[in-house]
């Protein structure tokens, strides 16, 4: 292997001849080694920084900026890394200390060397596309990184919401088959009153339904970005007019309306949108793990717990009690929602230590927000198929559970009263027997009109 020496203001780095990132990313290798995943494995990210880069050499060229051979020679080279290319040459931590500009720089000088190479140059020549001169030409990493960040949340909603409704749809035909299925409505976990499992599937169906409608009107917020603000808002060190070019070009690349902030100032330095997205993350886990935790009690084995609901077995659950299954994916789902609660508050603790006028802690939000998007996405979409699909309703376990509990004394409260159906249900505990046998002794109602009496029950009320 041969090297290469790039020289900065801090010395002389040695680097292989045909590495495509300089200096900076070099020394960030160095600084942040073992602060998590490298910026690659972020693809929409990647994707994202790329756009922007993209974006802003079509601005450039547009003001008269950049000539337009090596405009569209870094054209060139941000297609390639958004195309999947060169993603062995972006090693730097996405967690990594100086408020995102190793990122930005990474991205500057991959794209600059290979935009060299496109127009003949060698890597580390920098004469004809410099990564500073060039590639973050009328930029700054204060307005390019969280515009980037923003951008790649946008990015990604689209197959978080796709997982989402399918998880609502899938409850939606779990309600259809069970609609007419009586179960025991539980408060504070004990027997309250007659419903039925349609109703139960369709009101988390609901649940997630509105929770996603919430996620995604915060992720259309953050299509308003603070690019042309540079370094603080001023948009000192942009060329005369790339402020009014960069929201079309940005526009044109990402392929929907990107909208530049009102106020720059107020953009630069506040991130309440991503706390706002990451609040309605973690409200749309909270909901997923709600149900998961309710079926793991209702799919509690027969001889033991409710048995109430038959989980899908997808995995042998003990080393040594054999035969036994555990509800895994439940669990999972669960376990999902408490990351994604513990980088919710990460975020916000990110958002509220920004200091002056920009948050140096946008790298730990945007690692936050990514992996709060990949796990709900990755949980919802096995929580439907490894779970959802596959789970029955024990039917008559279920309607015996709600004949023998106390859910059924409600049915029995406008025609008797309070006391005396209180004095019923202390009967039936002394007794041992189901209160709905010692409604059927009392003569209130026969055997056989037991089931239409509950079913009739569990109808809300106009």
């Amino acid at each position: 292997m041969t090297y290469r020496t790039e020289s900065d203001s801090l010395g002389d780095v040695q680097l292989p001849d045909d590495t495509l990132y300089g200096s900076n990313t070099a020394r960030a290798l160095e600084n942040f080694a073992g602060m998590g995943l490298p910026l690659s494995a972020y693809p929409d990210f990647m994707r994202a920084m790329a756009l922007v880069k993209r974006a802003a050499a079509m601005a450039n060229q547009e003001v008269g900026a950049l000539a337009s051979d090596v405009a569209d020679a870094i054209i060139t080279a941000c297609d390639e890394i958004v195309a999947g290319g060169h993603a062995d040459q972006f090693p730097t931590a996405l967690l990594e200390g100086s408020g995102g500009t190793s990122t930005n720089m990474n991205f500057n000088e991959v794209i600059a060397n290979r935009a060299g190479q496109i127009l003949g140059d060698k890597p580390g020549c920098y004469m004809r596309v410099n990564p500073n001169d060039h590639v973050n030409c009328s930029q700054s990493t204060n307005d390019a990184l969280p515009t980037a960040v923003k951008l790649a949340c946008v990015l990604t909603g689209p197959s978080l919401a796709a997982e989402i409704e399918t998880l609502i749809s899938a409850l939606r035909v779990k309600a259809d088959e069970t609609k007419d299925m009586l179960r025991t409505g539980r408060t504070c976990m004990q027997a309250a009153q007659p419903m039925t499992w349609g109703q139960y599937f369709l009101g988390h169906a609901s649940a997630l339904s509105r929770a996603l409608t919430a996620v995604q009107s915060a992720v259309e917020a953050l299509r308003t970005v603070p690019m042309g603000g540079t370094a603080i808002g001023t948009g000192l060190g942009a060329f005369p007019g790339y402020r009014r070019a960069i929201a079309p070009a940005l526009s044109k690349v990402f392929g929907m309306e990107i909208r530049l902030a009102e106020d720059p100032f107020d953009a630069m330095h506040a991130a309440d949108g991503f706390v706002r997205l990451s609040a309605e993350l973690r409200n749309l886990s909270a909901i997923m793990a709600k149900l998961a935790a309710d079926l793991v009690i209702l799919g509690s084995d027969g001889a033991s717990g409710l048995g109430e609901l038959r989980l899908p077995p997808v995995q042998p659950g003990s080393s040594i009690m054999a035969g036994k299954v555990n509800p895994v994916i439940p669990m999972t789902v669960q376990q999902v929602w408490m990351r994604v609660h513990g980088h919710d508050a990460a975020i916000a603790i990110a958002a509220q230590s920004g200091q002056m006028e920009i948050n140096h802690f946008e790298p730990l939000i945007a690692l936050s927000l990514f992996e709060q998007m990949a796990l709900i996405t990755a949980a919802a979409q096995r929580f439907a198929a490894r779970c959802i699909v596959g789970l029955e309703v024990d039917e008559d376990r279920s309607y015996l559970n709600l004949a023998q509990s106390f859910g059924v004394s409600t049915v029995f409260l406008k025609e008797l009263g309070y006391t005396r159906v209180s004095a019923m249900a202390k009967r039936a505990l002394a007794e041992g027997k189901p209160l709905a046998d010692i409604a059927v002794e009392d003569g209130l109602l026969s055997q056989s009109d037991i089931r239409d009496v509950l079913r009739h029950a569990s109808v809300p009320a106009d």
